[in-house]
């Protein structure tokens, strides 16, 4: 499985002017239950400014013909119980991985340095996992990830499978924002602020691109699934006139009862499944925002922030109704006597003019932390004390788990997360079932605090 060799990295490639439509992997396997595919990690350019082209890192189809790399990188898609295959080269001038985030799948294919060696520039590596669960999740490197997924290496994943509701369009939306100099380039500054935030870019993007306009049918309904892949942005959706999504599923699938809200917030690493009824007239614009939200820090409110423009042409068919029974999800089971394990997050101020800030988990910085220990099926309940003046997304590799409530017992919405946002000062619990034996990893969702120190491993043996 394992293949490594030395070689050049690849120049930068030209890319075309951005656009917001998902480029799709070549599936080179004929059997239909393989998706086999060729990627690439190499520099390249992207406009995040119009007619401004910006030195990149992205990824690209090496089986697609005449393919250039794209940001986001291909779109895998595959259904359940589908064999993944992929052949992985890095062009790039330092070593990287590939870590699918959410997927549940082998420890020798987490893409972590704890459950793999690093691929070198011109090495390859074959990542290989059976799907077990469908959904909406995304790939991303597990090195220097603020820097390397900030240069544009990452892109979704959509695994199909189970329910599906009558729709108009299935859309998949990639939020990011970067941080641009003038001249279109990737700011190469790093100040106080992007480190305790996250990088905050002054260029949000949708799928690559600012402000993108997509075409809808008025009376239609659509299907959105969302992932946050910023470093840092928090993304607090609204539609105008008090429009609602439906949401269908979070990060590990769908819910057995979907819900309404008004505003859906995504942070970091998160993703959502939601239905959008389009009860609108031919002609008119409807705008998808980031509004304010607070959290932490003293964050100024810099107002609502359009991100997605959607024009309605012409009448849609009208929907059929929406299904009586979506996902079976079973609930973990917990009592009394079930173990916790307690972890707290804190932030430790910079000693001297150029120190940087730390973030412990513990009052430890990975990598000079203390692994915890489990067995394959252990069942514990996870107690995430945040003490920082600061939200922060918790993420956990290798398996999802069940959100409880301020108390530690269940909770009516049930469903699975990998993925959960840990308000500043205060303590969200969830119950887990581990998964496959090996290393994994457990950390903020911020790039800048996981690389800074919030970051523990999870043995499982």
């Amino acid at each position: 499985m394992l293949a490594l060799a030395s070689g050049a990295c690849a120049e930068p490639t030209s890319t075309p002017p951005p656009s917001a439509e998902l480029v799709a992997f070549v599936d080179t396997n004929p059997a239909t239950d393989i998706v086999e595919v060729e990627l690439v990690a190499e520099p390249a350019t992207h406009e995040f400014l119009l007619g401004k082209p910006a030195e990149v890192w992205a990824f690209r189809d090496a089986a697609a013909e005449d393919s250039l790399a794209t940001i986001p990188g291909p779109l895998l898609e595959a259904k359940l119980g589908d064999r993944v295959i992929v052949h992985f080269e890095n062009r790039l001038p330092e070593g990287t991985t590939i870590h699918w985030h959410g997927l549940r799948v082998p420890n020798a294919a987490d893409g972590t340095p704890v459950s793999q060696m690093i691929v070198p520039p011109g090495g390859r590596y074959d990542y290989e996992f059976v799907v077990v669960d469908a959904g909406m999740y995304w790939y991303h490197p597990h090195v220097n990830g603020d820097v390397q997924v900030e240069r544009g290496l990452y892109a979704p994943i959509v695994i199909h499978g189970g329910v599906e509701p009558d729709v108009a369009a299935d859309r998949v939306f990639v939020l990011d924002d970067v941080k641009v100099e003038a001249d279109g380039a990737l700011s190469t500054v790093t100040q106080f602020l992007d480190i305790m935030l996250g990088r905050q870019g002054n260029v949000v993007l949708v799928n690559g691109v600012a402000n993108p306009t997509i075409t809808s049918a008025a009376g239609s309904r659509e299907r959105w699934r969302f992932v946050n892949a910023a470093n840092g942005r928090y993304f607090n959706l609204e539609l105008p006139e008090d429009r609602r999504f439906l949401v269908i599923g979070w990060d590990g699938g769908l819910l057995p009862e979907p819900y309404e809200t008004q505003t859906l917030l995504i942070v970091p690493g998160e993703r959502y499944d939601v239905l959008v009824e389009l009860d609108a007239e031919p002609g008119d614009e409807l705008a998808l925002r980031t509004i304010f939200y607070d959290r932490g820090h003293d964050i100024p409110d810099t107002g609502p922030r359009d991100i997605v423009t959607i024009t309605i042409d012409g009448e849609g068919p009208t929907p059929a109704a929406l299904p009586e029974s979506w996902a079976e999800v079973t609930e973990i089971p917990f009592d009394a006597n079930t173990p916790r394990r307690a972890f707290v997050l804190r932030e430790v101020e910079a000693e001297g003019d150029e120190a940087e800030p730390t973030f412990t988990i513990n009052d430890e910085a990975y990598p000079d932390s203390t692994p915890i220990f489990g067995s394959p099926g252990d069942i514990e309940i996870w107690e995430i004390d945040n003490q920082s003046e600061m939200d922060h997304p918790f993420h956990l590799h290798g398996m999802s788990f069940q959100v409880l409530d301020a108390a530690g017992a269940s909770v009516p919405r049930l469903g699975w997360k990998d993925t959960l946002n840990v308000p500043q000062d205060q303590t969200m619990r969830f119950v887990v079932q581990f998964g496959g034996e090996g290393n994994w990893m457990y950390h903020c969702h911020i790039l800048e605090h996981a690389e800074r120190g919030m970051m523990g491993e999870l043995m499982i043996e």
